[in-house]
C-alpha cells in the first residue's frame, strides 16, 4: 500500500499546485483590476480564500464525512472548481485578444465583468448539460453469436456526494426503458468519496435485464475501497468480473480489473489468455482503454467496452485526452472484426459539468 499513498500524496502536491496557480492567476488578472479597498477588499480576500481551500478540504481530508452539510458544501465546491478552469480559459482568451487586436482597450471593472460573466454562463451551460442523459445506439458485429443482443453500457456514474438519489435513479429508469437483454458497467459505479452506499443498493436492484447485471472495477472502486465495493455490488445484484470470464447465451463475457490494480493489491496482472477461451464470440469490458485494435484481434476479442475518459468532460481537456490515449480516447473504433467502444459516460468526476461531452448511456444491437 505504500504506491498508492505515495502515489496519492503527489497528487495531491500537484493538484494543489496547480489549482492554487490558477487562483493566483484569477485574482491577479480578474480581481486585482477592480481596485478593491477597506472592508471590501478583506470580504473579497477571505471568500476568495474559502473557495480555494474548500474543493481539497472536501475531497481530500472530509472526504469520509456525510450529511446534507458536507454534501452541500461539496457541490459548491466542485461548481467553483469548474468556473476556476473558465475563469483562466476565458481570461487567457482575453488577453490573448487584446494583445493582437484589442491593445487600446486596459484592464479594469468592464473586462474583468466581461470576461467572468462569459466564465459563468458557459458553467451554467456546463451544469445544464451534465443532467441531459442521452442514449447512444450502435450495432456491432459479433462473428457467431447465436441471435442479436442488446446490450446496455453503463460507465462512470461516480456515484457519491453528487450522484445519488434523484440523479441516479433517473439514470437506473433510462436504462431499464431500453430493455436491455445484459446490462454492463464498465467501472467507476462508485466515486472515491463514496459514502453509506448501501443507501443506493434498493435503487441498483431494480436494473433489469435477460441476463443480468455485469460490472469491472474502474480506478475509483479501488480509491474507494474495492473490498467494500464488491460487498456493495453483491448486496446490489451486480455480478463484479474480476479477471475472470463468463458465457453468456453463446457469448463470452471477460471482465478485467482496471490497470491501477496491482498498485493496490501488489500482485502482477493476470495474463488475459489465462482467463479465456479463443475462438469464442468475446466481448471484454475494461474501464482504461489501455488496448489496440491490432491487440484484439491478436486475442481473437471481438469488441471491448471501456470508459474512463469522459470525453475530457470540460472542453478543450478533450484534446488533453486524445494526447494520452492516442489509439482510442473516446467513441468508437473498428479494425476487421474488431472493434472498441470508449463511452463519454453518465456522470461526472469533479465539478458537475459537462461541456463539449454530453452524459451517455449506450445501447448496443450485438448482431451474428
Amino acid at each position: 500500500m505504500k504506491d498508492p499513498i505515495r502515489g496519492f500524496v503527489v497528487f495531491v502536491a500537484i493538484f494543489l499546485s496547480v489549482y492554487g496557480l490558477a487562483h493566483l492567476y484569477i485574482w491577479w488578472r480578474l480581481l486585482k483590476p477592480l481596485e478593491l479597498t477597506g472592508a471590501t477588499l478583506r470580504f473579497v480576500q477571505i471568500a476568495f480564500l474559502v473557495l480555494f481551500v474548500s474543493f481539497p478540504l472536501i475531497h481530500f481530508w472530509f472526504r469520509h464525512e456525510n450529511g446534507w452539510l458536507v454534501a452541500a458544501a461539496n457541490w459548491f465546491s466542485s461548481v467553483w472548481m469548474g468556473m476556476v478552469a473558465y475563469f483562466v480559459l476565458v481570461t487567457l482568451a482575453s488577453d490573448l485578444l487584446r494583445l493582437v487586436l484589442f491593445r487600446h482597450v486596459p484592464d479594469g471593472p468592464m473586462v474583468s465583468g466581461i470576461v467572468a460573466s462569459i466564465a459563468v454562463v458557459i458553467a451554467i451551460y456546463g451544469l445544464i448539460e451534465a443532467r441531459r442523459v442521452g442514449v447512444m445506439e450502435l450495432r456491432v458485429r459479433v462473428p457467431n453469436l447465436t441471435s442479436d443482443l442488446r446490450v446496455v453500457q453503463i460507465a462512470d456514474v461516480h456515484m457519491g456526494l453528487v450522484v445519488r438519489g434523484e440523479r441516479l435513479e433517473q439514470i437506473v429508469n433510462k436504462v431499464n426503458s431500453l430493455q436491455p437483454d445484459l446490462i454492463v458497467i464498465t467501472g467507476d459505479l462508485v466515486d472515491a468519496e463514496a459514502l453509506h452506499m448501501e443507501d443506493m443498493i434498493p435503487l441498483l436492484q431494480r436494473l433489469k435485464a435477460r441476463h443480468g447485471v455485469f460490472a469491472v472495477t474502474g480506478n475509483h472502486e479501488f480509491f474507494a475501497g474495492v473490498g467494500k465495493v464488491e460487498v456493495f455490488l453483491k448486496e446490489a445484484g451486480v455480478t463484479l468480473l474480476r479477471n475472470r470470464a463468463i458465457s453468456i447465451d453463446g457469448l463470452q463475457l471477460v471482465g478485467l480489473d482496471d490497470p491501477v490494480a496491482p498498485r493496490f493489491t501488489g500482485q502482477p496482472p493476470l495474463p488475459i489468455t489465462g482467463i479465456m477461451e479463443r475462438g469464442k464470440p468475446t466481448v471484454l469490458l475494461l474501464h482504461t482503454p489501455v488496448t489496440t485494435l491490432k491487440q484484439l484481434k491478436a486475442l481473437g476479442i471481438h469488441l471491448q467496452l471501456s470508459g474512463h475518459t469522459h470525453k475530457g468532460q470540460l472542453w478543450p481537456f478533450n484534446y488533453i485526452v486524445k494526447m494520452i490515449y492516442k489509439q482510442t480516447p473516446y467513441g468508437l473504433f473498428t479494425n476487421g472484426d474488431a472493434t472498441i467502444y470508449v463511452s463519454r459516460g453518465v456522470g461526472t468526476w469533479g465539478p458537475p459539468m459537462r461541456v463539449g461531452a454530453p452524459p451517455e448511456i449506450t445501447l448496443l444491437t450485438l448482431t451474428p
